[in-house]
């Protein structure tokens, strides 16, 4: 972002926790906007079976429906 400054970014998948956020209004910029798409947890846990299923040679090998259940699970507690 110094780098290459502007007066808009968009911070993909960031933050995912409240001190994240806290901590980056303190350290870098406060957030003028912020874009929240509510997903059904069932949603989230498909598009995450069909990610692995893609992934190929490159899948993760805890890409398991019982851990991205729990992934998902986390993501909902702590976003």
């Amino acid at each position: 972002m110094l780098a290459s400054p502007s007066k808009n970014y968009l911070i993909d998948g960031f933050p995912r926790a409240l001190e994240q956020a806290k901590y980056f209004e303190q350290n870098v910029f406060e957030a003028q906007q912020v874009l929240f798409y509510e997903v059904p947890k069932e949603v989230m846990l498909e598009r995450c079976l069909k990610r692995a299923e893609a992934s190929g040679d490159a899948k993760r090998s805890d890409d398991s429906a019982e851990t991205l259940q729990k992934r998902v699970q986390t993501y909902v507690d702590q976003t």
